[in-house]
């Protein structure tokens, strides 16, 4: 009966401690709607902010280009040392009013790292619908429906998953339980580093599209590694236009993982210098006066000139 109790003393304390903590992470998204889940490997515990949300399906926007450059790799469409396509204007109307990152030739890291949308739409075709719709299946990832057209299923069309889907494929992806060789999973976490330091190093995927309701959703998705530990994440917001969450993503992660105590907070601001304020009527005491140089010319104020 005692142990029975002990180990229901701890199970409780666990819970009160992730609602705790929950109730803490909810803070850092201001007065954004989202949701978000991290999942501590090592204690296997996971923190969540707005349940509902977090089993709702959405559209992965352009954080599906993790799967899909995976399996571009995994099946040689492309590799990584000789990934780069040529940017022809003639094939993409309405090029002009594209971010100037994606009217320029991309290579696979570029392409991941700025989401360019045609590059994802050359792989998806140059990978084809059958092996494409065979491996989604495959990797689990989400409902791998891509009925919506190669150049957009996962852009607010057919492609759905969940956020905890989401951190179910990035464990998966990390631990190398996709079935791609080892390389393919090390070059695409070398182009998904975010933020390295010498204390920890943040992996993920940033991701965003319209919604028909005419708002936008934002994805980041990834893990942080920290001295043999691994944190998985996942982030989404509602705004209603891209600048609501482009700034605000990896501010909401970074602070939930360091309100956790997953990664160190950033050092406290040095003590600004105290500021002399004079007393009316009080004359200041005189400084010591600058000795002149040899010669007996003093020194000259090069501003002055």
């Amino acid at each position: 009966m005692r142990r029975a109790s002990c180990v229901a003393s701890v199970l409780i304390a666990l819970l009160l401690s992730q609602f705790a903590s929950a109730a803490m992470l909810a803070s850092q998204f201001g007065r954004r709607y989202g949701a978000l889940e991290i999942y501590d490997a090592q204690s296997k515990l996971s923190f969540r902010v707005n349940m509902p949300r977090l089993q709702e399906e959405l559209p992965p926007c352009s954080s599906y280009m993790v799967p899909l450059f995976a399996i571009a790799l995994g099946t040689g469409v492309i590799k990584d040392t000789d990934s780069k396509i040529a940017f022809d204007p003639a094939k993409h109307p309405g090029w002009e009013n594209w971010p100037a990152s994606w009217k320029r030739d991309q290579t696979f890291d570029t392409a991941l790292r700025d989401s360019v949308q045609w590059y994802a739409q050359e792989l998806a075709l140059r990978i084809g619908a059958a092996r494409l719709q065979q491996n989604m299946k495959r990797l689990k990832y989400g409902n791998a429906d891509i009925s919506g057209g190669l150049d957009k299923f996962w852009m607010s069309s057919s492609l759905r998953l969940s956020t905890f889907q989401q951190i179910d494929f990035a464990r998966n992806f990390r631990d190398g339980k996709l079935g791609f060789n080892p390389r393919v999973t090390k070059v695409l976490q070398e182009a998904l580093v975010i933020e390295r330091t010498p204390d920890y190093t943040i992996y993920g995927k940033y991701g965003s599209c319209p919604m028909p309701d005419g708002k936008y959703l934002g994805w980041l998705v990834g893990y942080v590694e920290r001295l043999g530990k691994v944190y998985y994440y996942a982030l989404n917001l509602d705004g209603k236009s891209l600048a609501d969450f482009a700034g605000v993503r990896l501010q909401i992660v970074k602070g939930s993982m360091q309100e956790l105590g997953f990664i160190p907070a950033p050092p406290p601001p040095p003590p600004s210098e105290p500021v002399l304020v004079p007393v009316p009527g009080q004359v200041p005491a005189p400084g010591p006066a600058a000795a002149p140089p040899a010669g007996g010319v003093a020194p000259t104020d090069p501003e002055a000139n």
